[in-house]
């Protein structure tokens, strides 16, 4: 390289015309095409072999900066860095950046997840996503998410007095950052050390009210004068008779039926613990499907909105028809009612009736081995309850209105 620098004045470059190339010095040089544009570049060795790194056009670029530029780059080729390489790697992460967004990425995240969730929780983390975390970063470049985005996101939500879905969606962003990492797209995982008792408030645990024993009578005598909607009042009762959750009781569908082996299987997509669940039909049960098949049998689901045929309907629909009745239970807790009196019943193993509500073992190893689901003693399980039930609604100890509120 030359050691001659400066060369080259700002009045020469601004005038100068004819095609070439014009030294500044130290291998810096202005290059005049034939079409009349002017670019800085820099000639430079490295590891023996000549290079030339392009370091912008004149007037963009004036004399100082493509000084300063020539500067810097010779302090990485005094290290062994080849300033090319460098730029061009800046070049691929700048494209690769605006690829590979947070919006992106969370979507390639979930389409990966999807196959492991019901529809509902799928349903609910993009609407989450959506509403939380697209608006206030989605645009960004995945490789700047930060541990202070994640709280940001999760704060916001809490701001609006949606604790309960600051947690869940504190759990996503974690989850998401993970599988980001574990796949490259960044370095550190911005959500491994936050935990959520460090930014969020401890939240009171709000069981879902359910009917006590003492109201069971009650309820199974009102509920057969029920003077409402026939579909709400025998999806009720099929609610009680077999201990599923509402959601998975008004998405129902014909084809999840076997009669002819009593029995009906909710697959794992539709299931909130992902597995499928087969479910004994008590006599009662089936008697229910045998009265409501009239009115839903062309449909698609057995216990078809009555006001929107081919839909569901709401949870609420099922809550409000309790409250009719003089209830101040949510549908939900029926389940509640189910267990405690399954297990007080000491007739049946715990692992029975945990199976019968469709819980997942909590620990993870037991559950592992453990893949039986009892159906065969689920099979007396359910008939027991449906008895049970049935001699509730025979007994004449209706009781008032103000008891059955409580």
């Amino acid at each position: 390289m030359s050691k001659a620098t400066n060369k080259l004045s700002d009045t020469k470059a601004k005038t100068v015309k004819a095609p070439g190339k014009y030294a500044d010095g130290e291998g810096l040089y202005l290059e005049v095409t034939a079409k009349g544009s002017k670019l800085w570049r820099l000639k430079y060795r490295i590891a023996g072999i000549e290079k030339s790194l392009s370091i912008g056009p004149y007037p963009a670029i004036g004399i100082a900066q493509a000084r300063e530029s020539k500067n810097q780059a010779r302090k990485q080729i005094a290290q062994g860095v080849d300033p090319s390489a460098t730029k061009q790697a800046a070049k691929a992460r700048k494209a690769l950046d605006a690829a590979q967004t947070v919006q992106s990425c969370a979507r390639a995240w979930i389409e990966h997840q999807k196959a492991k969730w019901g529809q509902g929780t799928l349903k609910a983390v993009e609407s989450s996503f959506e509403r939380d975390v697209y608006p206030l970063m989605g645009q960004r470049a995945i490789s700047s998410l930060t541990a202070e985005d994640v709280i940001k996101a999760t704060k916001m939500v809490t701001a609006r007095g949606a604790k309960d879905q600051a947690a869940r969606l504190l759990q996503r962003l974690k989850s998401f950052s993970r599988w980001a990492t574990v796949n490259r797209l960044i370095t550190v995982n911005p959500g491994g050390d936050i935990k959520p008792d460090d930014i969020l408030e401890r939240r009171e645990v709000k069981h879902r009210p359910a009917l006590g024993q003492e109201q069971l009578s009650d309820f199974m005598q009102r509920l057969a004068a029920y003077d409402g909607d026939i579909v709400v009042a025998e999806g009720l009762r099929f609610l009680a008779l077999t201990a599923l959750r509402p959601g998975e009781v008004r998405g129902l569908l014909w084809t999840d039926l076997d009669i002819g082996k009593a029995m009906l299987t909710i697959p794992a997509s539709r299931m909130k613990m992902g597995r499928n669940h087969r479910v004994p039909l008590s006599t009662q049960a089936l008697a229910v499907v045998e009265r409501i098949r009239p009115l839903n049998g062309h449909r698609k689901l057995v216990f078809s909105s009555v006001r929107k045929p081919g839909f569901p309907m709401s949870e609420n629909t099922l809550n409000l028809g309790l409250q009719r009745m003089g209830f101040q239970a949510t549908s939900h807790g029926m389940r509640s009612t189910f267990s405690t009196i399954a297990n007080e019943s000491l007739n049946f193993k715990r692992e029975v009736i945990e199976a019968a509500l469709a819980h997942m073992d909590g620990n993870k190893v037991a559950a592992a081995y453990n893949r039986t689901d009892f159906y065969n003693e689920r099979i007396r399980l359910m008939q027991w309850w449906a008895n049970f039930l049935d001699s509730n609604a025979r007994l004449n100890q209706v009781q008032s209105g103000a008891i059955a509120t409580t």
